[in-house]
């Protein structure tokens, strides 16, 4: 009877023994599979970029991954925002500026690997993601409206964000979020913030 539980126990710690370790190989074969997805994705991604439609942005782009999923992006280039005014009761585009602005952007994808399982697209990133992004915009360097007193800005935007690429050098995305300005000052401003994206990717296999 003895014999006959011992056997039976241990069978048990062995069957349990298996499932870890099957369990264990599955896990690091996943993860292997995932390293393997981003190996391509090593070298930094350079793109030249527009967004609309807070402003007409034009600017450059280098994305860098740290790890797996997670990227670090640098932006730099220029911001043409309008605004609009009444004078003599007729409405009219007025205070238009260009700035010069520098951003750096801290990205997490979220879905990569499953679209990659849907056999979908996930070359330089294509995919979804949330970001931390800190922003500086210069005073203008031109205005329409010398009356209006413009200055320099700093601000950090929280936003989830997409991004496809269409054919081999092409691609597409957009973002939405809220953004915080001026926050070391008395009044910071927090607004919502959104925009649609497109370029040309200069470098990446």
């Amino acid at each position: 009877m003895f014999f006959k539980f011992r056997n039976s126990f241990m069978i048990k710690i062995l069957a349990v023994t298996f499932f870890l370790i099957s369990q264990t190989s599955f896990i690091l074969a996943q993860d292997m599979t995932k390293k393997r997805l981003f190996e391509k994705e090593k070298s930094p991604i350079v793109r030249m970029n527009f967004m609309l439609p807070a402003g007409f942005h034009l600017f450059g782009s280098l994305e860098q991954m740290l790890i797996p999923k997670l990227t670090f992006q640098l932006q730099g280039g220029i911001i043409s925002a309008l605004g609009t005014g009444k004078e003599s009761d007729s409405p009219e585009l007025s205070n238009v500026s260009t700035v010069g602005f520098f951003s750096g952007e801290l990205r997490r994808y979220i879905n990569l690997y499953h679209r990659s399982k849907k056999g979908k697209n996930i070359s330089k990133f294509s995919g979804d993601y949330f970001a931390l992004k800190y922003v500086y915009t210069s005073v203008p360097f031109a205005r329409s409206n010398q009356s209006i007193n413009f200055e320099s800005t700093t601000a950090f935007q929280f936003h989830y964000g997409i991004q496809r690429q269409i054919g081999k050098k092409f691609f597409v995305g957009g973002n939405a979020g809220f953004v915080i300005s001026d926050f070391y000052r008395s009044n910071p401003k927090n607004s919502p913030y959104g925009g649609f994206a497109g370029g040309y990717i200069v470098t990446g296999k």
